[in-house]
């Protein structure tokens, strides 16, 4: 009999399919069958009123509610051991009393995780180390090459340590043992969720040529080198975790100024310069330190120490092949800025000057840096070590300017650096940071010869379109791919040393010794892209061919590559579902799927195709009523036909007509019922379906903006694609004309400021975050910089925003002072009508809080209606506290009861 359900879990913990102690025992042996007779009727009577018990209660579907969202519980990684036996999941508990808070957005914290145990063969699961005690974090499980040891990240506190820790350090666990230790008291460079401190880790023991990853937004500081040692990116003495020190470094030093000021002993100044009074990044409080630590015994050995940039450029550490070497490329500071001479590039990689040097991993050893030539002079991106670990390739280019980025050779033995092919032969695309996944446009076929994707790229190339080359240096390049029409845009390498390629629709393979692409038979309809290895360089076995969607779920397709006539096995998963891993020696597939009825971890059989659940989490999302969605077709200001989401409220009828809340993000673009807004395990006031279940129509419309101009007016822009969609929701019957809202947050909250600066259309509005004055914006420090001494300038991104990103000015305020001004809300202060509630945080890293500060205030001296929020010590998110999400949440809903509510209106 299959073990009964308590709270979703198998109440003796185990299959439902094994026995377990839940079964009724047999009754004694009778002598008397009349009595045993009457004895089993008792017992079966008394067994179905226990299975109608056991039966569970169909509860009332009720409205959802910011409890409800602040309880969601995420998977932040899941690592399968090496014999497939076990999943490390890492998951982050719920956003409840007792945490520790502020140091980063409440719903990507990992300081709020643990590690569980997932037995795939039986399901069993365990909580390998029990944070919440200590309101500790474990993450970024790494299993050992042998699968006896799990290297992880915490913040678990030790002896006089404060409750949730006071920095983040390597632990161990041990399988065989069970036992959960501290590796070192030393603390480690960890790379914030919100890219400071980026780290670009790869090698080891499994040889990965892409960055070792504890999350999608955070790198690992940590790699196993081989089955007991790890190599790992220590801080030094006093050094805090960037996890801990981002947002409590700005608060830390105003603490220690108010103590200066009192004391008066030492002056409160911090200084920064320009041009000749430029101030050197200083390495020795920027720096990191390469250890070597055994998993046994906790003996720590130091290697060396190398700089890193808190803010600018990533440090990359490549471990060679045969793991006795390292290769470094380190930022070093920021390019001095010369009118006329920038980076058009938006990535700040480009932007940084950066050294490329080698090491050997011995204690001690000496970081020897190469001297780069004039046409190498600024290094840009570490790219592979050849097979005998003494040579590595990158790119790197001749001026600032320059968007040319050829190949060179640099060696680990004599330092020596070579170009691979000509100088008009640029290597890679514009993106060069680690946390900005892309395909590798590398490979080494031997100690010499690479294969390398030239993407055309430089002045007076002669190469238009990407093709892979054969280079070699001093050889003569050669095109392997210039007898197709279409190159392929990325190899996988297969076991036997194939390269295959997804190219029209056709299976391929590069056969390098008659520069050919020749089909592979069997498999002439390919239409798609690989999605699995994620790592290029490494060999495989076989690949994922992702097929896109149809009917709801993605098409997907696994190919052997491994033998001399490849095979396939199709299956699918659900649309919204994330592959985590494909195991194709056992044939399963691993994915999660977040839906309204909570967060699923899953396993499918490439075999029969059937699918089980691992794990459930966030089940609670099922009793929620979750109103319907549902698309609209419109016309936008300029005519063209547009969408708009809608998510109509739980209890809607048709007919009758609702308040509106509009969502509003210039630049984004509705077109199905799936988009990013719509995301039910959206983190706090940003779920939108809170809204909806206050009684509003929730409405999403879509807000192209015009980029085809050198210099763009994107002010103009936002109204005119969310005012159709409004005034199409009223002739629908579903808006009430006179009662619609509009808010947004971020670029968003920027929309809605220009919204309410051009239209009196919206009854109520609601600015989060948003940018009033994009002279001052493109000015402004950072003011979470406050603490990092000489470069606190170097942190804002707000100049990069408003020349290259979403503004798309082009040009710096002072050389078109006017069309700043004029793309300005706060310029247009004087024609708001529209009453408004004005929320920012206080250490916003996108736009200074004075933004928020200026345009009220200048309402204020107008007697117009606003309320001014500041959220002291929050970041862009507004996210940094439960409480602050939560009352974020109450004041904006109150705000639109106010004003789009009649008073008798519920």
């Amino acid at each position: 009999m299959a073990a009964p359900v308590i709270n979703g879990l198998f109440a003796g913990g185990s299959n439902p399919d094994e026995p377990n102690a839940w079964t009724l025992p047999r009754i004694m042996t009778c002598a008397n069958r009349y009595l045993c007779a009457g004895r089993a009727f008792l017992f079966s009577v008394l067994f179905v009123v226990m299975a109608i018990l056991a039966l569970p209660v169909q509860a009332t579907p009720r409205a959802l509610t910011i409890d409800d969202v602040l309880g969601l519980e995420r998977i932040d990684r899941v690592a399968p051991s090496p014999d497939g036996e076990w999943l490390a999941a890492v998951l982050q508990r719920p956003a409840g009393v007792g945490e520790v808070y502020g140091r980063t957005f409440y719903e990507i914290d990992p300081g709020r995780a643990d590690v569980w145990l997932i037995s795939r063969r039986t399901g069993q699961r365990r909580n390998v180390t029990l944070g919440a005690k200590d309101a500790a974090g474990f993450w970024c499980a790494t299993w050992s090459p042998d699968g006896s040891k799990l290297a992880m990240l915490s913040t678990q506190p030790q002896g006089s340590e404060p409750r949730g820790g006071d920095n983040v350090r390597l632990y161990v666990w041990h399988r065989a043992t069970g036992v959960l230790s501290r590796l070192s008291d030393a603390a480690v460079v960890t790379q914030t969720r919100s890219s400071l401190y980026r780290l670009d880790l790869r090698g080891g023991a499994d040889r990965t040529t892409v960055p070792h990853s504890c999350h999608s937004y955070e790198n690992a500081p940590f790699a196993w080198l081989d089955d007991r040692r790890l190599l790992a990116l220590t801080l030094p003495p006093g050094g805090v975790s960037g996890l801990i020190d981002e947002f409590e470094r700005p608060l830390r030093h105003a603490g220690e100024t108010l103590r200066a000021l009192r004391d008066a002993n030492a002056p409160t100044v911090t200084a920064v310069g320009s041009g000749a009074e430029g101030i050197p990044l200083d390495e020795l409080a920027n720096h990191t330190v390469l250890r070597t630590i055994n998993a046994d015994t906790g003996e720590a050995v130091t290697v060396t120490s190398v700089p890193i940039h808190p803010f600018r450029g990533d440090l990359t550490v490549s471990i060679a092949p045969d793991r006795r070497r390292l290769s470094v490329l380190a930022t070093t500071g920021m390019i001095p800025h010369v009118v006329g001479h920038g980076s058009t590039v938006n990535d700040d990689s480009w932007m940084v000057e950066k050294r490329l040097g080698f090491l050997d991993l011995t204690a001690g050893a000496p970081l020897r840096w190469s001297t780069m030539p004039a046409e190498a002079k600024y290094p840009l991106e570490l790219l592979s070590w050849s097979p005998d670990s003494r040579r590595v390739a990158f790119r790197a280019r001749a001026r600032v300017e320059d968007i040319a980025t050829p190949l060179f050779v640099a060696s680990a033995e004599d330092l020596s650096v070579v170009a691979a092919g000509p100088a008009k032969m640029s290597v890679g695309d514009r993106f060069a940071r680690a946390d900005v996944a892309k395909e590798s446009p590398l490979f080494w076929l031997d100690e010499r010869r690479l294969l390398a994707r030239v993407n055309g790229q430089g002045p007076g190339s002669a190469h238009p379109r990407e093709d892979w080359w054969l280079l070699s240096p001093g050889t003569e390049p050669l095109n392997l791919t210039d007898a197709v029409s279409e190159a392929p845009t990325a190899f996988r390498r297969a076991s036997s040393g194939r390269f295959v390629a997804v190219v029209g629709g056709r299976l391929m393979w590069l056969d390098i010794a008659s520069r050919r692409l020749e089909p592979v038979t069997g498999f002439a309809k390919e239409q798609g892209s690989i999605a699995w290895p994620q790592d290029s360089g490494q060999e495989t076995s076989a690949i994922l061919v992702s097929h896109g969607a149809s009917g709801g779920d993605q098409l997907l397709r696994v190919i052997s590559i491994d033998g001399s006539t490849p095979v396939s096995r199709s299956f699918s998963l659900p649309r919204g579902a994330q592959l985590i891993d494909l195991d194709v020696e056992h044939g399963l597939v691993l994915s999660s799927e977040a839906t309204h009825k909570g967060l699923f971890l899953r396993e499918t059989s490439l075999t029969t195709g059937r699918s089980r659940n691992l794990l459930s989490l966030s089940t609670h999302f099922a009793s929620v009523d979750w109103g319907r969605k549902m698309l609209i077709d419109y016309r936008g200001e300029n005519g063209e036909t547009l969408k708009g989401a809608v998510i109509l409220p739980p209890e809607y009828r048709p007919g009758q007509r609702y308040p509106v809340i509009t969502w509003v993000y210039g630049g984004y673009t509705v077109r199905d019922l799936n988009g990013y807004f719509l995301d039910p395990h959206m983190g706090g006031f940003y779920n939108l379906y809170l809204y909806a279940a206050r009684g509003y129509v929730v409405l999403i419309p879509s807000m192209p903006l015009k980029r085809d101009a050198k210099k763009n007016d994107s002010l103009f822009d936002i109204p005119k694609g969310a005012l159709g969609a409004v005034d199409r929701l009223v002739e629908l019957g579903i808006a009430v004309r006179d009662r619609v809202g509009v808010m947004g947050q971020s670029f968003g909250g920027y929309s809605v400021y220009a919204m309410v600066a051009q239209t009196t259309r919206f009854n109520a509005a609601v600015a989060m975050a948003g940018i009033t004055d994009l002279v001052s914006y493109y000015t402004q420090f950072d003011q979470s910089a406050r603490g990092y001494p000489g470069i606190e300038h170097e942190k804002s991104d707000n100049w990069l925003i408003t020349e290259a990103g979403q503004f798309g000015l082009a040009v710096p305020p002072y050389e078109d002072l006017w069309l700043y001004w004029r793309n300005s809300p706060l310029a247009y202060a004087e024609r708001v009508e529209t009453p408004l509630l004005l929320i920012h945080g206080e250490l916003d890293v996108r736009g200074p809080m004075s933004g928020a500060e200026s345009f009220f205030y200048s309402l204020y001296r107008q007697g117009k209606t606003a309320r001014l929020l500041r959220y002291w010590g929050e970041g862009h998110g507004l996210s940094q506290s439960p409480a602050n999400a939560r009352n974020i949440f109450e004041e904006t809903v109150r705000w639109f009861d106010k004003y789009l509510r009649k008073k008798t209106e519920p």
